[in-house]
């Protein structure tokens, strides 16, 4: 290969230059890619249309994508992943206090709120929280019902809320029980009824 200068360059400033391959070299079978720019002199006006070439012979290889990682056998067997059941209970007080069923699963963050707000004010309202994973196998009812709207919770296994829970309604809900005035809440949520077999 030689490095051939235009002879016609008047300005030092302004180079055209161009590496030619022979056809010879063990190059010339590669594919090639070119590149242009602009060949700027210090202190010369840009003028439209006034680029230099350089053609490059350069082997660009093909990417390669790492393949997935496989499951690790924790998370085959269910163990420390979203295949854990939730079901059981969170606390647990005296015999004679309402009972409080979370309808949850592995990893709702929502049902993680409405836990801390029980929690929050069970000295002052006693009860008992029992979690209720709706995935489990023996708990397809409740995941037909459930599946879109966790968390549910039920008081004494009555229906009372979904989605959210504040504190006073929370203290309000759990007092109508200990006084034995609690009742079915409007509002129970049924996918079942909404999906065509």
């Amino acid at each position: 290969s030689f490095l051939h200068r235009s002879s016609r360059v008047k300005s030092p400033q302004l180079i055209l230059a161009t590496i030619v391959v022979s056809a010879s070299s063990p190059l010339s079978s590669v594919p090639s890619t070119a590149e242009s720019f602009p060949i700027i002199g210090g202190g010369q006006r840009r003028q439209q249309g006034t680029f230099g070439f350089v053609h490059r012979n350069v082997h660009l290889p093909s990417r390669k994508f790492k393949p997935l990682a496989s499951s690790s056998s924790d998370d085959a067997t269910g163990e420390g992943g979203s295949d854990r059941s939730v079901t059981g209970p969170i606390y647990e007080l005296d015999s004679g206090v309402p009972i409080v069923k979370l309808f949850t699963k592995e990893g709702c963050t929502l049902c993680d709120k409405v836990k801390d707000v029980l929690q929050s004010v069970r000295e002052d309202t006693p009860h008992s929280l029992y979690a209720v994973d709706i995935t489990d196998d023996d708990k397809q009812e409740w995941f037909s019902k459930y599946k879109y709207d966790i968390p549910v919770l039920h008081i004494n296994d009555i229906y009372w809320t979904k989605h959210r829970l504040t504190a006073e309604d929370a203290i309000s809900g759990i007092a109508e029980a200990c006084a034995g005035n609690f009742v079915t809440q409007q509002g129970e949520p049924d996918a079942s009824r909404f999906e065509h077999n």
